[in-house]
């Protein structure tokens, strides 16, 4: 964005102090990560091979002091990681635990030793070798991503991917409909995940159901908006706009693009009552407590699920008042 752009997102949010000061806190811990990061890797031999990627609540600058650090290193290298990367993995590991002591989750997709080649993330878009960890990566990337070492390769990398979806010789001006089928099948898998994580590998429910509502759902209609609002141009022009587009976070990406839309207001006021509420630290012990079996019992529970719902009325009706009826994205998104 531009410097009066970024001003008038600050003004903006002197409305929603709480989201700003997520904002603000996200900004200066990747500072300091990004900092500690380059000391600690400014010796090693394979610097330059190294990017390590952001994403969850810092991709999306909404971290807190209680938010993890999801995370996965690409290392541009035909030799193995744990063969040449030893020393540099303990000096990650070492800088990162200095600036956020929250380990990331237990699920093997995300961690400070999850090392994958890049064109790992370019193979099997959709097919029999497309895993759940791989389409996680992949879209996470692309969706929320954000670079904590190797800006340059990050960025290189990401425009490489979007030509994985956007190809040469596709048809100008229609919508993106290779990425746009991808971000719709991430958002069902990991609704479609939810349930058997909880049901079968017996994970907390409450509060990974809260963020199903929330912040997974924002992540999915970032995306959806990416792609709407690139419908129009041609494949040169979608390959130079969207990386901008994905740079910015996903609520500010909603007030760049729909700063006249009447209702982004109330998608900000949704979305800085779902922060406060995961950041209170009674309310989110309430939530991670909770069962499906007992969620009645939960007058927490039970005001969340009816403001999640007001909260997918909002996006729906913002993007109906954002792009007139004849958009092709109202019609991609069923057919």
């Amino acid at each position: 964005m531009t410097d009066k752009e970024v001003k008038m997102y600050e003004q903006f949010l002197e409305q929603y102090q709480h989201v700003a000061r997520h904002r603000e806190f996200t900004s200066d811990k990747l500072a300091t990560i990004r900092d500690g990061l380059q000391a600690a890797l400014a010796t090693s031999a394979q610097k330059d091979k190294i990017t390590i990627v952001a994403t969850g609540s810092y991709g999306r600058g909404e971290a807190s002091e209680s938010s993890d650090l999801d995370l996965f290193i690409l290392f541009d290298s035909d030799r193995p990681a744990e063969e040449v990367l030893q020393a540099e993995l303990d000096s990650i590991r070492s800088a990162l635990e200095q600036a956020v002591p929250h380990p990331a989750g237990d699920t093997g997709t995300f961690g400070p030793d999850v090392t994958i080649r890049f064109d790992e993330m370019l193979k099997n878009i959709g097919g029999e070798g497309d895993s759940n960890q791989s389409l996680t990566r992949r879209m996470l990337f692309l969706l929320e991503g954000t670079w904590l070492y190797g800006e340059n390769r990050f960025a290189k990398y990401r425009c490489d991917l979007l030509e994985k979806y956007i190809k040469e010789g596709d048809p100008d001006r229609q919508i993106s409909r290779f990425l746009l089928n991808d971000v719709i099948r991430y958002y069902r898998t990991i609704t479609t995940d939810f349930e058997y994580k909880v049901s079968e590998g017996k994970k907390p429910w409450g509060l990974r159901n809260v963020k199903l509502r929330f912040s997974r759902k924002l992540l999915y209609f970032g995306g959806v908006l990416a792609v709407a609002e690139t419908a129009v141009y041609d494949q040169e022009q979608k390959l130079s706009q969207l990386p901008d587009l994905l740079d910015m976070p996903v609520l500010e990406r909603i007030h760049s693009i729909g700063r006249d839309n009447a209702h982004t207001p109330a998608i900000f006021s949704a979305y800085q009552e779902f922060l406060l509420i995961v950041t209170d630290e009674a309310r989110r012990a309430e939530l991670e407590q909770l069962s499906r079996q007992n969620r009645g019992d939960s007058q927490l529970f039970e005001d969340v699920r009816a403001q999640s719902k007001e909260f997918s009325k909002t996006l729906a009706a913002w993007l109906r008042e954002q792009y007139d009826t004849d958009h092709p994205i109202h019609n991609a998104l069923l057919f």
